[in-house]
Parts: C-alpha cells; sequence; structure tokens
C-alpha cells in the first residue's frame, strides 16, 4: 500500500476550530404559500405548466405571478357569483350563476366569450332581431276566426 499523502489527511478548518458544520442554504425559490401569499399552490402550478409546454425553462416569478393572476380572475368570478346567487335567493353558487355573472359583466364577458360552460343553460332574453312588429294581421288565421259561423251552419 502507498503512503497517503499530507493533503489528503489534512482536517478541515471547521472541524478544527469547533465550530458545527451547517448544510448550505439552497438556492432554490421558495414558493410556499407563507412566501407568496398565495392561496394557490406555486409548486403544482409550476407541475402543470411545465406539462403544458409553456417554455423550456419556467421562472420561479412567473409561477408566482400566474398564481396570483388567477387567485384574482377567481376571486373576482367567485364574487359575482354570490352576488347572482343571492339575488336567485340560494345559498349554493352553481355552474348557471357562474355563467350569468360573466355574462352580466362588461369586463369579464369578452375573456369569457370563447368558452362553453356544461350545464349552465343560455342566457335570458330575446334577441331584437327575433322580435317583429305586430300589426293588424299577425294573429289572422284558423285561431282567429269567429266561431259563430260555425254555430250558425249547424242551425240552418
Amino acid at each position: 500500500m502507498p503512503a497517503k499523502s499530507a493533503t489528503a489527511m489534512a482536517p478541515t478548518p471547521a472541524l478544527v476550530t469547533g465550530e458545527s458544520s451547517t448544510k448550505q442554504k439552497s438556492k432554490a425559490a421558495n414558493m410556499t404559500s407563507k412566501n407568496t401569499g398565495l392561496v394557490f399552490n406555486c409548486y403544482s402550478l409550476k407541475r402543470r405548466m411545465k406539462a403544458a409546454r409553456v417554455g423550456r425553462f419556467i421562472r420561479p416569478s412567473s409561477v408566482v405571478y400566474m398564481g396570483a393572476v388567477l387567485e384574482y380572475l377567481l376571486a373576482e368570478v367567485l364574487e359575482l357569483a354570490g352576488n347572482c346567487a343571492r339575488d336567485n335567493k340560494r345559498k349554493v353558487i352553481k355552474p348557471r350563476h357562474v355563467m350569468m355573472a360573466v355574462e352580466m359583466d362588461d369586463e369579464l364577458k369578452p375573456l369569457f366569450s370563447d368558452v362553453t360552460m356544461p350545464g349552465t343553460g343560455v342566457v335570458p332574453g330575446v334577441h331584437p332581431c327575433l322580435q317583429g312588429k305586430r300589426d293588424q294581421n299577425t294573429f289572422k288565421g284558423w285561431s282567429r276566426q269567429s266561431l259563430s259561423k260555425g254555430q250558425m251552419v249547424a242551425k240552418e
């Protein structure tokens, strides 16, 4: 066996001075809800962004920003849907209330223009082009004919 060199046997300076060795702090971004102040889980949002192939590298700051925007939009839609449910004397927000809230809001309507929400029904109201003008001949037909003629024929 060859002799060990002096450099390999030298003790580390931290052990010589008597200090306890501490683990070096990680340089990874801490995206916990405590640090970001968000309700959304930023780690699962980052995983979903990676799965959707948003980009090759996703910065932690962009994940937090995206989470903040989504959380704001969710709060806005739920507030309007809650108001709509309360107006309809309901205590539970249903998909119908979400759709009604989005359709009645001028800022959210263009954002949800291409979205199809199942189980929401249709927007109430009749389009103005379908409301034709009524005149005296609109309802003429078999239902408006006088019934007295038929009774007179039967008497004769």
